[in-house]
């Protein structure tokens, strides 16, 4: 014979020693605490207990006494029987977090994404809103019974994304979502605004050539080494003042700045790695305190560029076995690396990170990425490291006070 077992469900307006009161009837009356739920949402408490005893004529008393004492204090109380068969959350075992980013997030979208879940057999286990100032932060923690990967749930919610003009991340739920440790950037048109190469080739007069070839190679239609070869022959002649002066001009995309601060203040190993110029990101890494900056030497003589590249050309097979050698010597898992990019170059390194995210990317990145942020923002990653608007506010509140006061380093 199965042990009596009971779900209490109160409902009242959160006030200190609601559950104390509670817990005095489950006491006097014998029973044991199971599990216990507590949240409260826009000042009401809601609060779930699961009990069990080995004596039904105990069921009762409990809820007798306890329709008494809500009666009196204003709550509302449900006591039903409960099967431990019957936990929802069990019976889903396969969890993703699903995070959406927009500017508004109306009622219409959100009866499309949870018909969607529902459509697919996908149950929504817990939503929690991370921010809901300038930019509204959904967080869905979905369940299926069956395996599903992140792709699967990407794919389903396509058309919503298209439909509602949402980003979205999707990323297992496991303990290295909230735990990673190292954070890889492409530079140019993600970490900066611009494309070096393009910014080089005007100071060359070459700017509409290096543009045009810029554009393929970065959609996917020409191969990248070729690309960068063509580009780097149009620089010929030009002085390295010239590269000096492009230097300490290169605009930060916005958000980049106050990102870096806080992924330091985390602990957090931060990299450029780029199919641009060692030059350029030497000097960002120096500026800003970043970690590691792996790019293309560009070979410069007689203070001039020779329109020619020395060494190993970083192309998107480099940027992925940078990524897995950073890494591997900071001593963390590949599920503990962020990845974030914009280019075709950029996929293969996206695909080996725990996270890759494309930032205002090209189509064919945003189809082969986790996570996309079509929003000039890059500090919006961090909402899909599991950082809520509080967090974020009490981050920048501790950059503001100086707990990085070196930084960024002068020049």
């Amino acid at each position: 014979m199965s042990r009596p077992s009971l779900h209490i469900q109160i409902t009242a307006h959160d006030r200190p020693g609601i559950l104390a009161e509670i817990l005095v009837f489950i006491v006097k009356f014998g029973w044991n605490v199971m599990d216990i739920k507590q949240f409260v949402f826009n000042g009401m408490l809601n609060l779930s207990i699961l009990l069990n005893e080995d004596d039904d004529s105990l069921i009762s008393p409990l809820k007798e006494s306890l329709a008494k004492y809500a009666e009196e204090r204003g709550y509302k109380v449900a006591i039903y029987p409960w099967k431990m068969e019957s936990n929802s959350e069990a019976s889903y075992p396969y969890r993703s977090v699903v995070t959406l980013l927009c500017s508004t997030f109306s009622s219409t979208a959100f009866l499309e994404i949870t018909k969607t879940f529902s459509d697919l057999d996908i149950n929504i286990l817990r939503i929690e809103q991370l921010d809901s100032g300038d930019i509204h932060v959904l967080e869905f923690i979905i369940g299926t019974r069956k395996a599903h990967s992140t792709e699967d749930v990407l794919n389903a919610l396509v058309l919503f994304k298209e439909n509602n003009r949402v980003d979205i991340a999707v990323q297992e739920e496991t303990y290295f979502r909230r735990n990673k440790r190292l954070i890889v950037f492409d530079a140019d048109m993600t970490f900066l605004q611009c494309e070096v190469i393009d910014e080089l080739g005007k100071l060359a007069g070459q700017g509409e050539k290096i543009s045009s070839i810029t554009r393929q190679a970065m959609s996917g239609k020409m191969d990248f080494k070729s690309a960068l070869r063509k580009r780097v022959a149009c620089l010929k002649g030009l002085p390295v003042k010239e590269l000096a002066v492009l230097s300490e001009n290169l605009p930060l995309t916005s958000g980049a700045e106050n990102l870096v601060r806080i992924l330091k203040h985390l602990g957090y190993k931060i990299a450029l790695v780029s199919g641009g110029f060692d030059y350029f990101i030497n000097k960002l890494c120096q500026r800003y305190d970043l970690d590691y900056g792996i790019a293309n030497q560009l070979k410069i003589e007689n203070g001039e560029v020779t329109g020619e590249l020395e060494g190993e050309i970083i192309d998107a097979q480099a940027k992925e076995n940078a990524l897995i050698s950073l890494a591997k010597k900071e001593g963390f898992s590949l599920r503990q690396v962020v990845a974030v990019g914009d280019g075709a170059n950029d996929i293969k390194m996206l695909a080996k990170a725990g996270l890759g995210i494309a930032f205002n990317a090209k189509p064919i990145v945003q189809r082969q990425a986790q996570a996309s942020i079509n929003l000039h923002d890059l500090k919006l990653i961090l909402y899909f490291l599991g950082i809520n608007g509080v967090d974020l506010q009490e981050l920048n509140e501790a950059v503001e006070k100086g707990v990085m006061q070196s930084w960024p380093k002068k020049r």
